[in-house]
């Protein structure tokens, strides 16, 4: 009896699997991976179009919860602690829901991620709610995107465009610590011999966070003597010599950087044009 009823239910998974069409989905799953600072960042929504419908207020109506895309409940993973908006978000994977208005909207952090769309959604979940302004484009943005731009050091813009509004939610990560102990070790208390490139990462970072910017040009300073043929040392340390009110060896160094870029038997990656403008500005303020 229990090998016919086995048989039987073979029988009905079969029927039933040949029985679903294979479509393509207006709303297609996107699962994007992102590194913020030294943290990682995961994803996943549907991704609906306009198609010639009126979207916010109407398709998506005004103050109401929204999964914010299509399907399954927008989900995002990190794997730090992280700050959206300055509130503290643990690492973990969460529902990102929103409430749209017209002039702001509603950001949600929510504890379950393993909801169909807003079915079952408890508001007592909620990690963090919070607001944010809702900016209006220019241009239309046809297909819902959920991304990451205008990235530091310390973090960056995560964005929700649709339509003709777009949201930017700040985020914030917390590098430094981290960053600080790999220079103390493979720099400041280092007893073995200092890489160009351990040295010029380290003045980078110095650089960018405008921190300690006479030690970051030394840094700079050691990794082109020991590595000269690498142009982009050349111009970083001219950039900052810039910076450092240092004309002279700024001059010197775009000048320098620009003649190897052109030089350059594989690429000029770019820093021709970097260095034809660090001159302008050098030029310009010394008038």
């Amino acid at each position: 009896m229990k090998k016919f009823n086995f048989i039987i239910l073979v029988l009905f998974l079969s029927i039933n699997l040949f029985a679903q069409i294979d479509k393509p989905s207006l709303s297609p799953k996107i699962i994007t991976q992102q590194k913020v600072g030294l943290t990682n960042f995961t994803l996943e929504y549907g991704q609906p179009s306009k198609n010639d419908r009126e979207i916010f207020g109407s398709l998506i109506p005004y103050n109401k919860l929204w999964r914010t895309g299509a399907n399954a409940s927008t989900k995002i993973t990190v794997n730090k602690e992280v700050s959206f908006a300055n509130h503290k978000i643990p690492a973990g994977t969460y529902g990102l829901y929103t409430i749209p208005n017209k002039k702001e909207w509603t950001i949600i952090i929510h504890k379950k991620s393993n909801l169909w769309g807003a079915g079952g959604y408890d508001k007592n979940n909620d990690l963090v709610r919070f607001t944010v302004p809702v900016e209006k484009t220019q241009c239309l943005t046809e297909t819902l995107n959920i991304g990451f731009e205008k990235f530091t050091v310390n973090g960056a813009h995560l964005f929700i465009s649709w339509e003709n509004s777009k949201v930017i939610i700040p985020v914030d990560v917390d590098s430094d610590a981290i960053i600080q102990n790999q220079i103390n070790e493979k720099i400041i208390n280092s007893k073995t011999t200092v890489k160009a490139q351990t040295y010029f990462d380290a003045a980078q970072y110095y650089y960018l966070k405008n921190k300690n910017l006479d030690t970051a040009f030394e840094w700079f300073s050691k990794a082109v003597d020991l590595r000269p043929g690498a142009f982009w040392y050349v111009y970083y340390k001219a950039e900052l010599a810039f910076l450092l009110k240092k004309n002279d060896i700024a001059k010197q160094g775009a000048t320098k950087c620009l003649k190897a870029a052109k030089e350059s038997k594989s690429s000029d990656y770019g820093y021709i044009s970097k260095c034809s403008l660090l001159l302008k500005a050098i030029n310009a303020s010394e008038k």
